[in-house]
């Protein structure tokens, strides 16, 4: 690529690229691999990256960054850059475009200092010692009156029992003096129960002064609370009706109503702020055309998602699928190429079958069952072959890109078998995968839990703190100085755990080939369940099926 002039006023660099036809429509921003001509506006970008920011790479977090290749008016080819966050001096040295609206800052932001001062009263008062005596007095009270009630309670009930006694002895008495005897243990026992509610009342009211004296609190800070809330949401709407997206059809919507427009309330924080609005915001308001997309990591990887430095990444969908919905409106896009059957041409073979269940080799690309829009599946296929099966058939599943042996169950009863089997993790099963590169460990086990990335469906990421369990013990096969064939045990069944415990930095930091999600799209994904053992649900004799695996450490 030859640069022939970098425009620091408008954030445009032009060049000329080495590839001779443009593209006519944007890659599907949310899957897809950067064409060649991204890559040269990013490697260009890189370079500059290397040479004038070289800080970056030495930080202990990295960042997303892109580049938009544009085509303007006059024909001419250039690209413009961007990073995702909110603005960062230290980067402007290059010619990144601006944010889509830049928050206001410090004295510049009246409103946000109001909010903060109601945070300070309402700290000052939550920390002062008035408050902390009403709390503590109101809990010493509610011990005490609690306390006295009950001791008053008890000693009451046992005069009543002694009163009991002698109405009891009184039987014995002549009649005159028998009933002196119970029109005095009557009258003790209305003194008694006076006396008793006279207290109650006495203790309540006591409790009533502490709760008054704390509540007078309570209610300050729910005020303060109140006025903070409506102030922040206010403050929010606004914010929100000043990010305001663009597209090539000169439509605009503010952030807000966009994420209405697919059932969300309010945007997720950060909305708007990625590297891909940015980047069309500046085309469509300069009126420069959009060819293709590429966002890359930069520096070094975070300790919960899958980044690597100077790897390609799509779009984020929580963030960004919404508000880029709105803004490629009127630009040539490519379909998603997830609504594409790849199952659709490809056998499913059958390895074992009797009359209560049926073992499969599923290939890569089908689904285990039928999705939003694909409704090819595992599932729908054993539904047509064996139209009187009952039950929900499916006991486990395999990731659409993985192949290998899947088990189904044809009646109802062989399904709460094998599914029980699967909750006591009694079944074994074994996977083959070649990583993309070699690695240095021989066997072992990885220990990651994991959690859905909400930003990214349906991405895991690791999390010690809110993650599941996720256990996979490996050993090696094969390995070449460019690849490794290994062979994976997982003991726990989390969505994605081979392909996050290979990939992710604290395991084996090695991708799965061809994993399109956390690695470098291929062909295929290089994943292969390749043998499961359990008991059949009706003979209990020990089943092992497998399967040959379909590459080798040559793919």
């Amino acid at each position: 690529m030859t640069v022939t002039s970098a425009n620091h006023t408008n954030k445009l660099v032009y060049f000329e690229p080495t590839v001779n036809t443009l593209p006519q429509a944007l890659e599907y921003p949310h899957f897809y691999t950067p064409i060649p001509l991204a890559q040269q506006a990013a490697e260009h970008l890189q370079e500059r990256l290397r040479n004038q920011l070289p800080f970056l790479t030495k930080e202990a977090k990295g960042r997303m960054l892109g580049v938009l290749v544009v085509q303007a008016k006059d024909g001419k080819l250039g690209y413009i850059a961007a990073y995702s966050g909110e603005l960062q001096p230290p980067l402007e040295k290059l010619p990144f475009v601006p944010p889509v609206h830049q928050l206001p800052k410090g004295k510049d932001f009246p409103e946000m200092a109001s909010i903060n001062a109601i945070s300070a009263a309402l700290k000052t008062l939550l920390d002062s010692a008035e408050y902390a005596n009403a709390q503590e007095q109101l809990q010493k009270v509610t011990t005490e009156v609690a306390l006295a009630i009950k001791t008053a309670k008890l000693a009451a009930k046992q005069a009543k029992k002694d009163r009991d006694k002698k109405r009891k002895a009184a039987a014995l008495l002549p009649d005159s003096e028998q009933s002196v005897l119970l029109e005095e243990l009557n009258r003790q026992g209305a003194i008694a129960g006076m006396d008793l509610r006279r207290f109650t009342r006495s203790q309540n009211q006591r409790l009533e002064k502490a709760k008054q004296e704390a509540q007078y609190f309570d209610e300050k800070v729910k005020q303060l609370k109140a006025l903070r809330k409506a102030k922040s949401a206010a403050l929010q709407d606004a914010i929100f009706a000043e990010f305001v997206f663009t597209n090539a059809l000169g439509e605009t919507k503010d952030v807000k109503s966009v994420f209405l427009d697919v059932g969300v309330e309010v945007p997720p924080a950060g909305a708007g702020e990625c590297a891909a609005p940015k980047l069309f915001q500046y085309a469509f308001k300069n009126n420069l055309k959009p060819l293709a997309l590429a966002e890359f990591w930069w520096g070094a990887s975070p300790n919960s998602e899958i980044r690597v430095h100077g790897n390609y990444y799509p779009a984020c969908k929580g963030k960004c699928k919404p508000i880029l919905a709105h803004m490629l409106k009127g630009t040539p896009v490519k379909p998603n190429p997830l609504l594409t059957n790849f199952g659709a041409d490809k056998t499913l073979e059958i390895l074992f079958e009797d009359e209560n269940l049926v073992v499969v080799n599923k290939p890569s690309g089908m689904l285990s069952v039928p999705g939003k829009h694909i409704k090819d599946s595992v599932k729908s296929r054993i539904q047509d072959r064996y139209p009187k099966a009952t039950g929900p058939l499916i006991v486990h599943r395999l990731d659409q890109d993985t192949s290998g042996v899947m088990v189904v169950a044809l009646t109802k009863e062989a399904h709460k078998a094998l599914q029980l089997q699967f909750l006591e993790r009694t079944i074994r099963k074994t996977y083959m995968a070649l990583l993309e590169k070699a690695i240095l460990a021989t066997e072992g086990k990885i220990e990651l839990p994991l959690i859905l990335d909400i930003n990214n469906r349906p991405m895991q990421k690791v999390s010690y703190e809110y993650g599941k369990s996720a256990l996979t013990y490996f050993k090696v096969v094969q390995k070449t100085s460019s690849k490794t064939l290994i062979k994976l045990h997982p003991i726990t069944g989390r969505s994605h755990q081979l392909r996050v415990h290979c990939a992710h930095k604290l395991g084996l930091q090695a991708p799965i080939l061809g994993d399109n999600l956390y690695g470098t799209p291929a062909s295929r994904l290089c994943l292969h369940a390749q043998q499961i053992t359990f008991k059949h649900p009706t003979t209990q004799k020990e089943m092992v099926i497998d399967t040959e695996v379909p590459f080798t450490i040559n793919t």
